[in-house]
């Protein structure tokens, strides 16, 4: 469904600053796959979703997205196929347009129309029908301006403009970091109901071990641009954020110890 071949990113080459990210990086992600993505500041993580999403362009390698090269195509080509919620509750939105506003645009997304045709009446019962599974009474408040709405309505706004052009991949980049612990929860179960739901591949991020723990299949952890621990099925079931640090230490041990083997061949 996602194919990641031989990908390479450096910021700022040939200067001092040079920051060498990815560096023939690889991986196959399945239809209807939900993988969490953790690891340290610097990892790679959120920068591995700008490449995907086109938000930042490769400097080489292979991006297939359900059978479509989209390894140089601009981000907004992408759009089509990928829909994503960021870490900031106003990125997704248009704070200063109403609710019902802003489901019209994702709605229409992809779509040839006039903006005096933006809102279609006869899809507002279904916007209602949307938010009212959220349970947050967004239903209740279509005329409303974004700009009112809290941090966590927003969220669960955006996260349902996100999929509502059934997209091929939802990137999910650390889309609860800035809410508080209770909203944070709800936001969660939210995102797991949607992506039940709508059996749509899925890319999170995330710096919550129990978030990563308790969503997905597959849950990777990232490292100087390379994946250490992969872990799936049963195994990523019985995991405990205590074993799975200690599988962090041990892989960057080994990583420590092949690193040191290259330098010494190289010598």
């Amino acid at each position: 469904m996602l194919k990641i071949q031989g990908l390479c990113k450096v910021f700022n080459p040939n200067t001092v600053n040079e920051n060498k990210i990815f560096d023939n990086f690889s991986i196959d992600i399945n239809k209807g796959d939900f993988i969490t993505i953790i690891g340290s500041n610097g990892a790679g993580k959120s920068t591995l979703l700008n490449l995907i999403s086109g938000n930042i362009n490769i400097d080489s390698g292979l991006i297939v997205l359900d059978g479509k090269d989209v390894s140089y195509k601009e981000e907004f080509k992408r759009a089509k196929y990928i829909g994503r919620v960021y870490q900031n509750p106003s990125f997704g939105v248009s704070p200063n347009m109403t609710i019902l506003e802003n489901l019209a645009l994702a709605d229409n997304k992809g779509k040839k129309y006039g903006l005096s045709f933006g809102i279609n009446k006869k899809r507002i019962e279904y916007y209602k029908e949307l938010l009212t599974k959220l349970d947050l009474g967004l239903e209740n408040k279509l005329y409303n301006k974004v700009t009112l709405l809290s941090g966590g309505q927003r969220q669960a706004l955006t996260l349902m403009m996100a999929v509502m052009s059934e997209p091929k991949l939802l990137l999910l980049d650390e889309h609860t970091a800035a809410l508080d612990p209770k909203t944070s929860a709800k936001i969660m179960e939210i995102t797991k109901n949607v992506v039940k739901e709508k059996e749509i591949t899925t890319l999170m991020v995330t710096h919550n071990m129990k978030h990563a723990l308790e969503c997905g299949n597959i849950l990777l952890m990232m490292h100087a641009g390379k994946v250490i621990v992969d872990v799936s099925g049963k195994e990523k079931k019985n995991l405990t954020t205590e074993k799975l640090m200690e599988m962090f230490g041990k892989a960057n041990a080994i990583e420590e110890l092949s690193d040191r083997s290259l330098l010494t061949s190289l010598a």
